[in-house]
């Protein structure tokens, strides 16, 4: 009642009717609780029936989760993301006549206890989409990529007016947070198992086995900016097909409004570059990536001189070069995350199976995902190439 009496500014507001449903399926959101408040209420005599709000909030009963969010500041990160971050972008697009959305509304927020409270945007005909997009698809989701990263880039050169200093805003990822990953980087040794019985992969099925030693320490390297006046922005950080919502016509995207920006940081455009790459498009796209980077980098530049910036955007060149020198994501989005995303979270408890006790079932869980034949089709098509990269 209290988010919804500041919300309407009305002290005498009064609820008549609530439920409580899921916001999310199983596998969506780890790093969080999500669920929808449906809500009747009155307020200065008139009866509002039914109004929808998404409600965000951290695990309170103890697990794997909880220990996962333990000082990890996801929840301060989103909240500086809603509350100055997100509506600077949206007052500076705004002053050009650009009025899409990157993000739902934000209602309400507090502290203590840690909850984030959004419009819920089904009501406008927003809907989750599970599988990978085709390029024509991907490539509108790109260019919105491309805006939030030039709005940032500009906010960056023009900080001293806009009072926000997006370099502040350093990865969350750190060595600790690794260790309680660990799970996705110990398959190695089970992929080499499955590579291996694959003919004309022999050189490749070294290579992986290399990795187990050092990939950790790799991997966290590419989070780090780039030395000013490196190619930085503000990235989104977790940019996967699960953390949007669209507006679809038929098979063809209208709308795309981005969610989840818990571990938004200043860094390489490369890092959500390649999670797109895996995790929003597919085949085709990876296949027509050269084509993708230019048209991405087309959009950033217009952009930026759409908004009036002075700073002369970074070259093709420079872009294509950050995708290679933050490859290490493209290995870990290839051979230890898109397993996993093949999974049914719906028949999987992925906390259980994290737990040490599980393991196992964890072990046999990786056998299986190797041998996923929409995981072994992307392997085929991708690791000489990571190989001929030097990336493994």
């Amino acid at each position: 009642i209290k988010v919804l009496r500041k919300a309407e500014n009305d002290k005498d507001l009064t609820i008549s009717d609530l439920k409580v449903k899921p916001g999310s399926k199983p596998g969506d959101h780890f790093a969080s609780i999500m669920f929808k408040a449906i809500i009747s209420y009155k307020t200065r005599g008139i009866e509002v029936l039914s109004r929808s709000l998404v409600v965000k909030t951290v695990p309170v009963e103890e697990g794997l989760k909880k220990d996962f969010l333990k000082d990890s500041h996801l929840f301060d990160r989103e909240i500086i993301m809603y509350t100055k971050v997100l509506p600077e972008m949206k007052r500076l697009m705004e002053s050009i006549k650009d009025f899409e959305d990157l993000a739902p509304r934000l209602i309400y927020h507090d502290t203590d206890p840690l909850v984030i409270i959004f419009e819920d945007i089904t009501k406008f005909g927003y809907e989750m989409h599970y599988d990978l997009y085709d390029f024509d698809n991907t490539i509108k989701i790109v260019k919105k990529l491309a805006k939030y990263h030039a709005l940032s880039f500009y906010m960056n050169d023009n900080k001293y007016s806009n009072k926000l200093d997006l370099t502040q805003y350093k990865t969350t990822m750190s060595s600790e947070m690794l260790d309680q990953m660990k799970v996705f980087f110990e398959g190695f040794s089970i992929l080499k198992e499955e590579v291996a019985t694959w003919p004309g992969y022999e050189e490749v099925t070294e290579k992986i086995g290399e990795l187990k030693n050092n990939f950790a320490k790799t991997f966290l390297r590419i989070y780090d900016p780039n030395p000013e006046p490196g190619y930085n922005v503000l990235c989104h950080g977790d940019f996967h097909i699960r953390n949007m919502m669209f507006i679809k016509n038929g098979e063809n995207l209208e709308k795309t409004m981005f969610l989840d920006f818990q571990i938004s940081f200043w860094g390489s455009p490369a890092i959500d570059l390649l999670y797109l790459l895996y995790a929003i498009g597919g085949s085709d796209t990876r296949k027509r990536r050269e084509e993708m980077l230019k048209i991405y980098h087309d959009y950033f530049s217009d952009y930026l001189n759409r908004l009036g910036c002075l700073k002369k955007p970074p070259s093709l060149l420079q872009l294509n070069i950050e995708m290679l020198d933050k490859g290490a994501m493209e290995v870990f989005w290839a051979m230890c995350i898109f397993p996993f995303f093949c999974l049914d979270f719906s028949k999987i408890d992925m906390e259980e199976m994290l737990l040490p006790a599980q393991q196992d079932n964890m072990l046999e869980t990786r056998k299986a995902m190797y041998k996923n034949e929409r995981t072994v089709k992307v392997l085929k098509e991708v690791l000489h190439d990571l190989m001929y990269k030097g990336l493994i």
